[in-house]
């Protein structure tokens, strides 16, 4: 009887332990937290007139050059104010079905060479099936533009080459496929041997509700070490990534006020490699993705009721700050 006590003890010190493990790995726990700093302003109203502009104003950024080509040209005009005389915006082009498209690229700080390690931002410009795409992607490419403004404002804090993209062709019929934007970039990375320090990919970062339930999960048990409401940000990664998601949590933490979650699991969880940054695990380039769950969430993912009118602006005012704040810490 004895025996069989003690071997019921250490199977349930075994589950303990292992049941720890993983949600260390998933969550990234972080036990010392440093005071939060002063970032620079992020104006909500002016996200929210970015968001407008590519939900409405603009043609349906469906995967045609003709439809995309007026999103591509108001994207460089936005960046236009914040190019110096050396450093401009440009087209990185590819074909595509006898198309032409466009990654956007803007770069800060010193010009690279093989030997530097260079630090990106990125988020796709087109959306799904011609819907509005306020969340997925107008809030990225939004998101995107302010952090250009910040970095040209405070260039003095750069020390490293910088590369902020603005990627074409992540949604269908090109996701997960060699003619994404992503997949154009971080291929042309890689024939370089150009060291990437880390990627972060930014799809849908607008979404948030207070209501209990408004959070989902893509199996169970997450429930119980992450909350119901979906009023938090998440920074997801592989489990190659444990340590980059864990650095930029931390910065994440020390600029914002928002609750802050992260997620490392294997590729095979659904939704974890749902955009650009998928490219950069493929060429083994850290990367982490910076989102609001997406479909786990924003039940208008990928439908015509992704409108600008559900986003909430403040807090995806201090979700860019905490960008911002992680891309100067990752010099």
């Amino acid at each position: 009887m004895k025996k069989i006590t003690r071997w019921l003890l250490e199977i349930i010190l075994a589950l303990i332990l292992l049941l720890t493990t993983l949600w260390f790995i998933a969550t990234q726990p972080l036990f010392i937290i440093e005071k939060k700093q002063t970032m620079p302003e992020v104006n909500p109203k002016t996200l929210a007139s970015h968001v407008h502009q590519l939900a409405y104003v603009l043609p349906a950024r469906i995967s045609f050059e003709e439809n995309l080509t007026p999103t591509l040209n108001w994207i460089e005009a936005q960046l236009q104010a914040f190019e110096k005389n050396d450093r401009k915006s440009y087209r990185q082009s590819y074909q595509a079905d006898e198309q032409t498209f466009h990654n956007i690229i803007l770069e800060f700080g010193p010009k690279a060479t093989a030997n530097d390690e260079i630090i990106i931002v990125g988020a796709h410009y087109d959306t799904a099936h011609g819907y509005p795409g306020a969340d997925d992607n107008g809030s990225g490419v939004a998101g995107l533009i302010e952090l250009a403004r910040l970095l040209s404002e405070n260039s003095k804090l750069i020390r490293q080459p910088i590369q902020l993209i603005f990627y074409t062709l992540e949604e269908p019929p090109y996701f997960r496929t060699e003619k994404m934007g992503s997949y154009i970039h971080a291929t042309s990375l890689k024939q370089k041997n150009q060291k990437v320090k880390i990627m972060i990919a930014l799809d849908m970062i607008g979404y948030f509700s207070d209501n209990k339930n408004s959070q989902n999960f893509p199996f169970p048990l997450l429930d119980k070490i992450y909350p119901d409401q979906g009023n938090f940000i998440a920074i997801v990664g592989n489990l190659s990534n444990m340590g980059t998601v864990r650095t930029v949590k931390h910065s994440f933490k020390t600029a914002t006020d928002l609750p802050v979650y992260s997620f490392n699991s294997p590729s095979f969880v659904p939704g974890i490699d749902f955009s650009d940054h998928l490219n950069f695990w493929n060429m083994n380039y850290p990367a982490v993705l910076i989102t609001d769950t997406s479909f786990n969430r924003n039940l208008a993912y990928h439908t015509e009721h992704d409108t600008a009118d559900k986003l909430d602006y403040v807090k995806m005012a201090s979700v860019v700050q905490a960008i911002f704040k992680t891309v100067i810490d990752y010099q």
